[in-house]
């Protein structure tokens, strides 16, 4: 929808009622406001935009400033079940229940001042603007990211009660996977022969992706027999905001919960460096060592907060989800190589194939050791 639609469909009412929230007041009225979209222009299949809508309210005379963010999700009846990994209205649900108003690790999300429901189906999430440092992220950022992560899952791996809500997946990444085939088998594959006289390797890396293929079904049960945790499987830069002093505020706001789930321990971890490498974030030709950094970091995360459990078991978790993205990230693969075999972005996908395939070497390794454990 566009900013005109929607700023022509806000009820002022309705945005005095939330300025009287914010501000903590039932006096004064709405002097004036403005909408804005913010957020990417690429966004989810269930979310039709994101607003900054912010005004000015009167009280006795004074002028209070206030701003509130607009989430509009989408009715979407391919994804209207919570078996399903982007189940359109999963984060409504999730502000609706409560759930997000005490979470562990000190993290926070925003507050809800209202949900609307539309005429059209739709409905109009009213979330607390949360202030943040806009950065690039550096490597102590990512290291932090990913201790604090270790230390939420901690908290349910310990024995805090995991969320009992229908609308929270229980299959997260089964139900991603099976998406992602839906979508490679919309293209034909190229005839890999043809694009490998130009780019080394490829040969190895198909050949190797054909084995995580049948590999599939025992890694994602393995993955279920993980220790279970609450995770957000949408934890990356973009939704995790830190305040300017981010290295010390020890409460940073994590935001986008539509894809929320109860998966295995690393799970999560393996789709946030995932995210990070994919989208550009962390350098494709650095994140050997990044990855390392983030196991690391999110086993002191999970250390720190008591748990003393294997550590192959995150590993596990961690790489199984890193690797998995392969279904993803090779037919986008050989689709970019088929257009521009030469082109920086052939060249990246190339090099994360490349990790993803040495990743699942060492994924097939854990799961037969951790297999004769019984996990």
């Amino acid at each position: 929808m566009s900013e005109t639609g929607v700023s022509s469909q806000i009820s002022e009412t309705r945005l005095e009622a939330i300025a009287k929230k914010i501000l903590q007041t039932d006096d004064g009225f709405l002097s004036q406001w403005v909408c804005e979209p913010i957020g990417p222009k690429n966004r989810n299949f269930v979310t039709d935009g994101v607003y900054r809508v912010s005004g000015k309210h009167i009280v006795r005379g004074a002028v209070h400033a206030w701003t509130a963010i607009l989430k509009i999700v989408l009715a979407d009846p391919n994804r209207d079940d919570p078996a399903h990994y982007n189940y359109w209205r999963r984060e409504v649900l999730a502000y609706e229940s409560g759930l997000l108003k005490s979470l562990p690790a000190s993290f926070r999300a925003p507050e809800c001042y209202a949900i609307d429901e539309q005429d059209d189906g739709s409905v109009w999430l009213w979330l607390e603007d949360m202030p943040h440092e806009s950065k690039r992220w550096e490597r102590e950022d990512y290291a932090f990211a990913a201790a604090k992560l270790g230390e939420f899952h901690a908290a349910y791996l310990l024995g805090q009660p995991l969320p009992d809500f229908s609308w929270i997946n229980r299959h997260w990444l089964r139900s991603w996977i099976n998406e992602c085939k839906r979508y490679r088998d919309a293209y034909q594959e190229p005839m890999v022969q043809h694009i490998s006289v130009s780019c080394n390797g490829l040969v190895s890396v198909i050949d190797r992706f054909a084995m995580v293929e049948t590999s599939i079904p025992e890694w994602l049960a393995a993955l279920e027999r993980l220790p279970r945790t609450f995770s957000h499987q949408d934890y990356y830069e973009s939704n995790i905001l830190l305040t300017p002093d981010g290295l010390h505020e020890r409460s940073p706001t994590l935001i986008d919960w539509q894809f929320v789930s109860i998966s295995g321990v690393g799970e999560d971890l393996g789709r946030f460096f995932g995210l990070s490498v994919s989208r550009g974030q962390i350098p494709s030709e650095s994140c050997r060592d990044d990855l390392e950094l983030f196991i690391s970091s999110y086993i002191t995360g999970l250390k720190g907060a008591g748990w003393y459990g294997d550590e192959a078991l995150p590993r596990f978790g961690c790489l199984a989800a890193f690797a998995l993205r392969a279904v993803w990230e090779v037919p986008k693969l050989l689709k970019k190589l088929e257009q521009d075999p030469k082109s920086p972005e052939s060249r990246k996908l190339m090099r994360i194939a490349e990790m993803q395939m040495e990743a699942a070497e060492e994924v097939e390794a854990l799961r037969r050791r951790l297999m004769l454990k019984k996990i």
